[in-house]
């Protein structure tokens, strides 16, 4: 697509120039625009996972509401995040994943460059971003080896690989399981709640038991003691009876 004198000066090339200027004085972005219109980055994150930004220009017939500069606003581009936990992962698209972060949303009405900006400094930052976005910090913390199951990172929940083949509605079944996992949990509550109290009443008992049977050995204990302390008692009278006999005899 060639550029025309009014591309060169007008809001999509300012954008896309402070796009640019943002990437190439940061160390985590890597800037690759081969194709007017096209546009695709790579970000590596504060958790060293990596992304790639893919964004390009929805064709005219395809948008829903006509715009007076397709070329200019977020809302006119259709934009892809994808995640990897290495680089070279994108390379042969294994274990790389899909993630739906929007820019539509909050930044339809603003320029494409804009909004690349944002994305790609909130993904270098990517651990304090996971702090308001779920998904993403699943993403972080899932490892590697389980992202090759995985096709799809969203709001809603994961989408695997054996959900897409099998074609299930995966949300309806998350959704029954859910409720069903919460009416559990409301109906343990007070089995649970005697479930705790008898293990501490049987701990008291307990505690009890063992209380009253160190003391029956402790008095057990103080009676043998009493009983050699007389033995030995004994033993020193027979002496000295004994002792006494003998110096009377003599």
């Amino acid at each position: 697509m060639e550029q025309s004198e009014g591309d060169i000066s007008g809001p999509y090339h300012r954008s896309m120039q402070l796009l640019f200027d943002t990437v190439e004085s940061n160390d985590s972005l890597e800037w690759d625009d081969n194709e007017y219109g096209k546009v695709e980055i790579f970000v590596k994150g504060m958790s060293r996972r990596w992304y790639k930004i893919n964004a390009s220009q929805i064709k005219s017939q395809n948008i829903d509401k006509p715009i007076k500069d397709p070329k200019h606003w977020t809302s006119s581009w259709a934009i892809i995040v994808k995640g990897a936990a290495w680089k070279s992962d994108f390379n042969n698209n294994s274990m790389v994943v899909d993630l739906c972060i929007h820019t539509r949303r909050s930044g339809g009405q603003f320029p494409i460059g804009d909004s690349l900006v944002s994305l790609c400094l909130s993904l270098a930052n990517d651990k304090t971003t996971a702090l308001d976005i779920p998904l993403l910090a699943q993403f972080i913390i899932c490892p590697r080896k389980r992202l090759s199951t995985i096709e799809i990172f969203q709001e809603e929940g994961i989408v695997t690989s054996e959900m897409l083949n099998q074609g299930q509605d995966i949300f309806d079944e998350w959704e029954d399981e859910w409720e069903e996992e919460q009416e559990e949990i409301r109906q343990n509550d007070l089995p649970f709640a005697n479930s705790t109290f008898d293990v501490l009443a049987n701990l008291l008992i307990h505690t009890a038991a063992s209380a009253e049977k160190e003391s029956i050995d402790l008095v057990h204990q103080l009676e043998q003691q009493e009983m050699r302390e007389n033995h030995i008692e004994k033993i020193i009278y027979d002496w000295d009876r004994e002792a006494d006999k003998v110096r009377g005899l003599r």
